[in-house]
């Protein structure tokens, strides 16, 4: 049975981006501790500002893309916001959009503010919103879905991945959704369409002549329906609030719902979309800290490295050689494998991703203290060892061997 301090730290990983070992000294209670990953009372972050970029060699310049992202390494590390920083991230990955694509980190910036925007509050504004932004309109080929040259890429990802689940929709209703979803532009800085259209740069534009305005039939509802018509019959539709809500129960427990907790979170989330509404839906279900779920998830590389930060420090450290590190093992941020997001379960455990875990140890200062064993682990957020994993930590070397061992136990490679 799971002790009370790994219960506590289970919490804080889950319902947070890492344990945060002092933080888990400061509770004395599972529930205390969920009560603390829930809390939004602080104020909210204040993101770095960006002047959109206006010629060529700005709009490419990825500084701005660094700029953003050790902001939110910052944030991930110590924001007082916990449940903020995982959900985040969760609609980072669930509306995965690639730079590589884009190719303007001014865009990537401007979906991240949309992002942290809506990440605690309504899936439904949320989804709105990411069906005209920018970025994802680049990166799902909606700048070239017009009536004359229809363009299905967005209108099957916005069913398959992003709201309905794969099985739910029909070829037919991939084609509406998709006639539905032209029109759409997004206005270049110094690009032709900048010349004949008002709008700020970078900003998504309707154009009504591009826009198949026909009859068009999606999920058995039949209109002229526009963009935000076919998210709302999507929104409608009983499978979105089912899916998304059975992957967030995923994220945040660590296996997925049987179908009668499926259908009851599913129901709480329906009811107008609330996403802080959901997490206590499955917060409150027996199996959030069921001893099946604690250490249930693999780590992600990221995970691994905020909690090394963590549990260390580090400080201005952490920005530079954490990105080569992570782009080494295909888990950084703005730049997600495919549509379908960032790997996750055993395909983090491959031979590759686990030889690169011993890089963090460039995270860690060399002036930490020398540790026990004990010590070391709780500062990882790690309270029930095996003896195994004992015995190797103690058997090594002081300094940065012995760190590197324990960022590499079993124990840790789990969350």
């Amino acid at each position: 049975m799971a002790s009370e301090q790994e219960r506590i730290s289970h919490v804080f990983r889950r319902l947070g981006y890492g344990s945060q070992p002092d933080l888990i000294q400061s509770v004395d209670s599972a529930e205390d501790a969920i009560a603390a990953a829930l809390d939004l009372s602080s104020a909210a972050i204040e993101t770095p500002e960006l002047d959109p970029p206006l010629d060529e060699d700005a709009i490419r310049d990825r500084s701005q893309t660094r700029i953003v992202l050790a902001h939110w390494l910052e944030q991930l590390v110590s924001s007082p916001r916990r449940i903020e920083e995982r959900l985040v991230w969760f609609w980072h990955d669930h509306f995965a959009t690639d730079l590589r694509k884009v190719k303007v980190p001014y865009l990537m910036y401007l979906q991240h503010l949309t992002v942290r925007r809506h990440a605690t509050g309504s899936f439904a504004d949320l989804l709105h919103a990411i069906a005209v932004d920018p970025a994802m309109l680049i990166y799902l080929d909606g700048t070239q879905n017009a009536a004359d040259a229809l363009n299905e890429n967005f209108g099957r990802e916005v069913m398959e991945l992003f709201t309905l689940g794969r099985g739910n929709y029909t070829e037919d209703d991939v084609l509406a959704a998709s006639r539905a979803f032209t029109g759409w532009i997004v206005l270049r800085a110094g690009g032709r369409a900048e010349r004949f259209f008002d709008g700020e740069p970078w900003s998504a534009r309707f154009v009504p002549f591009r826009h198949d305005s026909g009859s068009k039939t999606l999920l058995g509802t039949t209109g002229d329906l526009d963009a935000t018509d076919a998210i709302d019959v999507l929104l409608e539709h009983e499978s979105t609030a089912a899916h998304v809500g059975a992957k967030l129960f995923h994220e945040l427990i660590g296996f997925w719902p049987d179908p009668a907790t499926e259908q009851r979170i599913a129901a709480v989330f329906r009811r107008d979309y609330s996403v802080m509404a959901l997490v206590e839906a499955i917060v409150d279900d027996s199996g959030f800290l069921s001893e099946e779920a604690i250490r249930a998830r693999i780590r992600s590389p990221l995970e691994k490295a905020v909690g090394i930060v963590q549990a260390f420090g580090g400080g201005g450290r952490v920005a530079g050689g954490l990105e080569s590190t992570l782009r080494t093992m295909s888990y950084i941020p703005f730049v997600p494998p495919s549509v379908a997001g960032f790997p996750e379960g055993p395909r983090l455990l491959d031979p590759h991703r686990m030889i690169h875990t011993f890089d963090f140890v460039a995270l860690i200062p060399e002036s930490i203290p020398e540790l026990s064993t004990p010590d070391l682990m709780n500062r990882l957020g790690l309270y029930d060892i095996s003896e195994q994993s004992r015995r190797v930590v103690d058997a090594a070397p002081p300094g940065g061997t012995r760190t590197a061992l324990a960022i590499n136990s079993p124990e840790y490679h789990v969350v």
